[in-house]
């Protein structure tokens, strides 16, 4: 009996906490119901719709994907598309505006220098004068070897690896040019330029310099420079993780320097020649090159022309050459360079007395400088003319010495023997003093005699001394015509010039003083070498003949184009998958051609504010690329705003559709508020009263219990 009662009471042990346990998880699944909104967090809670709630899930995590992915690709979109607008405007103010003028507008000339204004004092007559470009010039002036006496060859230099020579005296009257004497030059970029010059004064070995800039074109040329500079940094714009025009190379920074050409110098020595001990010396980087002259015999020490603050400069460091030719001069400088170990980072050449420099490669860059070290000049003179014995009844001497310890090429040595009065011509001013004496004076007579050393006479050792001058001039003084009554002291008696008057003076003339009058003159020449060093601008010829690069051909400023020269990377436009099957290929590359014809127009534009003589013709080509490059960057512009529209339109249709599949979803797990809480009233109040039975149960004693 008792058994069977213990199995009853257990039975109702287990239902009474299977009640307990069914309503309280009814409670809690209500409860979770109430507070997510969803029906169940467990699939199997949807039953037969369990499979749509997975399809319908799917679709809305596939879409959310989309839309970031859109999201993504849109911000480098809108900054592209920044850029480009940019660009736009740029290539616009270029054609609409002043900013590239058709004209260069006109030379200046700066800084004219004549180092030795008595031997040669020039004037640039810039109305008559044909420029090209902005440059140095130099004229050097030396003693024709081939003219009479008084003759000079006239070497003028540009700097810029041109060089022309002509023979100048200024006893031609009138010049053979008309107005001042024209000078063609020939070589170089500067070829063809023609420059008027007007001699004021030349005498004697001697050199001049004189710049010619471009105000107006040098504004443009900054200006292009400027442009280049700020396509070069839009074209680097990186955005977040990425080049915006890279391509597919999100790492690398796809466009170099714009600005970058073959650098090419020219290193010119000016003048006519060299002399013994001069010293020619060129640095590129930190390399020396040195070339001295030399008349046969090397120095054992170093040449007093080198600055003793120097002792870095050993006399095993000048390569001594016997000639007196700047074209050697230049040859044997290039033969140094070419020899040099290590090499050189570009190629030398040298004609002409011009060497010339040209990188291996655009964009590497070298320093240039040089320097002459001229042999010391002697400086020569004459000491007062005295005169004696200017008494009635007597004759009249003047003498004068030639002083200097040599003489120099060029150095050019004068007196003049006047015969009268210049202020009273036929004398009447002094027979009107005088009216007794008689009227037999000569009237007035003025006697030059002038010698230059000349190349030829000083380096035969015909003319090397003050004496030799001394004979020249007598010889001189022999050939002239008519001759003046004075005797000359012959040939062989040193430096000392005497001139003894031909008669005496007449006692009837005893007040006139003097038979006749000396001066003399000195103008020591200068023979002074310079040295120009230029760098050449740049040239639109590369420009135009660059053909357009395509893929996988890399364009000319990009910065992997010397080491790759293809790479299909950076023809790769991103591309966004963005719904189903479709994806769009998005942004601009850096080797777009529109950005090539971009780039090459505002070089063209450099390359003619560089080259005055050609900028009308750089101009226009110029002109024509920054047109076609408008309309190409407007196409690629429409097709980045195309992608912009496609981006959006599919960012709204997917927004679109994942509120309707939001929508679905919560049909199937959404639920009733009202119902539910209604349902889990019912649940907590009927679980309330089960655990209120069940407390009942527990309060039971056990003799109710066996009652």
């Amino acid at each position: 009996m008792s058994s069977i009662t213990q199995v009853g009471s257990y039975a109702s042990y287990l239902s009474l906490v299977r009640n307990l346990s069914n309503g309280q998880q009814k409670v809690d699944q209500l409860s979770q119901q109430l507070t997510t909104g969803v029906k169940s967090v467990d699939l199997n809670g949807y039953g037969a719709e369990t499979q749509k709630l997975l399809e319908l899930r799917a679709e809305m995590v596939q879409r959310t994907s989309y839309v970031q992915t859109i999201d993504t690709a849109a911000p480098r979109v809108k900054a592209t598309d920044v850029v480009l607008e940019h660009l736009e405007k740029l290539a616009s103010d270029w054609q609409s505006n002043n900013l590239m003028p058709f004209q260069p507008g006109p030379p200046t000339v700066n800084t004219l220098i004549n180092s030795n204004p008595e031997g040669m004092k020039v004037k640039v007559n810039t109305e008559l004068s044909s420029f090209t470009h902005n440059a140095k010039y130099t004229v050097s002036a030396v003693p024709s070897d081939t003219g009479p006496n008084g003759t000079y060859d006239i070497t003028l230099t540009d700097g810029l690896g041109g060089r022309t020579m002509r023979s100048i005296n200024l006893a031609t009257v009138p010049p053979s040019d008309g107005g001042g004497y024209n000078f063609e030059i020939s070589g170089g970029i500067g070829d063809g330029a023609v420059v008027n010059l007007d001699f004021e004064n030349l005498q004697a070995a001697a050199s001049s310099s004189f710049e010619i800039t471009w105000p107006q074109a040098n504004e443009t040329r900054e200006r292009a420079e400027g442009a280049l500079r700020d396509i070069q940094q839009m074209l680097n714009e990186r955005f977040g993780d990425r080049y915006l025009f890279g391509g597919s190379r999100y790492a690398t920074e796809p466009v170099g320097d714009l600005l970058a050409n073959r650098q090419t110098s020219k290193v010119t020595f000016n003048g006519s020649g060299g002399q013994v001990h001069d010293v020619f010396e060129v640095t590129v980087g930190d390399r020396r090159f040195m070339v001295g002259l030399t008349d046969g015999v090397l120095p054992l020490v170093t040449p007093p022309n080198i600055d003793p603050s120097r002792p870095d400069v050993e006399p095993g460091d000048i390569q001594w050459i016997n000639s007196d030719s700047l074209t050697d001069v230049a040859n044997a400088l290039k033969d140094q360079m070419q020899k040099a170990d290590p090499a050189l980072p570009l190629i030398a050449s040298a004609a002409n007395g011009i060497i010339t420099l040209v990188g291996n490669n655009p964009g590497d860059s070298f320093n240039v400088s040089a320097r002459v070290q001229n042999s010391a000049t002697i400086e020569n003179s004459f000491d007062p003319v005295t005169s004696t014995g200017a008494v009635a009844g007597g004759s009249q001497t003047d003498s004068f010495t030639v002083n200097g310890g040599g003489v120099d090429i060029g150095d050019t040595f004068e007196f003049t023997v006047t015969i009268g009065d210049p202020d009273d011509v036929n004398n009447q001013k002094y027979y009107n003093e005088n009216p007794d004496a008689p009227h037999d004076l000569p009237t007035f007579q003025e006697f030059k005699v002038s010698y230059t050393v000349t190349p030829d006479d000083y380096q035969s050792g015909a003319v090397t001394t003050v004496d030799h001058v001394a004979d020249k001039l007598r010889g001189v003084f022999d050939n002239l015509s008519p001759k003046p009554p004075v005797t000359i002291n012959p040939a062989g008696s040193g430096a000392g010039i005497t001139l003894t008057s031909d008669g005496v003076l007449p006692t009837e003339h005893a007040n006139l003083g003097k038979l006749f009058s000396t001066s003399v003159k000195m103008t020591n020449g200068s023979l002074d070498n310079t040295v120009t060093v230029a760098t050449l601008p740049p040239e639109a010829v590369m420009i135009k003949d660059i053909p357009k690069a395509s893929p996988p051909d890399l364009p000319f400023y990009d910065t992997e184009y010397l080491t790759k020269r293809q790479d299909p990377k950076a023809w790769e436009k991103a591309k966004a998958t963005v719904d189903d099957g479709f994806s769009v290929t998005y942004g601009v590359v850096s080797t777009d051609p529109a950005f090539q014809t971009l780039i090459n127009a505002f070089r063209a534009a450099r390359a003619a504010a560089s080259n005055p003589g050609k900028y009308e013709e750089y101009v226009s080509q110029s002109r024509e690329l920054m047109s076609q490059a408008k309309d190409q960057l407007r196409s690629v512009h429409a097709k980045l705003s195309s992608d912009a529209a496609t981006l959006e339109q599919k960012k709204t249709f997917h927004k679109d559709s994942m509120a309707t599949v939001t929508e679905r979803i919560a049909g199937v797990e959404g639920i009733d508020q009202t119902e539910v809480a209604t349902r889990l009233s019912n649940s907590m109040n009927a679980l309330e009263a089960a655990y209120t039975v069940a407390g009942r149960t527990q309060k039971l004693s056990l003799l109710n219990y066996l009652a």
